[in-house]
């Protein structure tokens, strides 16, 4: 009964998403910290978060990590890192209320190391026609309760533009969990 609750699938999939990724690693939006008890193998992870108040909950978390946490206050579209930097970056719910997708997957690029590989769980446009127009009608007023997320961003076919090789693992209606290699 308990693994069919939604939130509790929810879960596994943050531990699936970070749980075996090593080396230095950098986690875009962290918010307050959420995928932080899930990372087991990285070397040092570095995070980022536009919102301060998040960030510093976030920081709270950090501070109770084996590994070494660096939380910053910046946006995707601009991370202050240097180029290629970091083995892997972690995006979980974040490209749906990202305000440019494109920039911020320039940025990524920029700081991942070659070969590197970019982890999402994002919310993503429904397959479904039904549930797409649903999403897209309600994203206008989900987007003014839920940190600007918008349930309705083709981001998998961004990312396909974008030049990323992109593998899907799972899908569920309008969340995916995905990696991608810059090509």
């Amino acid at each position: 009964m308990f693994s069919k609750n939604p939130l509790f699938r929810f879960l596994k999939w943050r531990a699936r998403l970070v749980g075996d990724l090593y080396g230095d690693v950098l986690e875009i939006g962290v918010g307050e910290g959420e995928n932080l008890p899930y990372y087991r193998n990285a070397s040092q992870i570095w995070a980022i978060e536009p919102d301060p108040q998040r960030a510093a909950v976030a920081r709270q978390h950090a501070d109770q990590m084996t590994i070494p946490v660096t939380i910053d206050i910046a946006p995707a579209e601009k991370l202050p890192y240097a180029a290629a930097s970091f083995d892997h970056v972690v995006s979980s719910l974040v490209f749906c209320s990202v305000n440019d997708q494109q920039q911020a997957l320039r940025e990524i690029r920029r700081v991942l190391k070659p070969g590197g590989t970019l982890h999402m769980i994002e919310h993503v446009q429904p397959d479904n026609p039904m549930l797409a127009w649903l999403f897209h009608a309600i994203t206008p007023w989900w987007r003014t309760v839920a940190f600007n997320c918008h349930l309705d961003r083709p981001t998998i076919h961004v990312l396909q533009e974008a030049g990323w090789q992109v593998q899907i693992h799972r899908r569920v209606a309008m969340v995916v969990r995905l990696s991608a290699v810059s090509k």
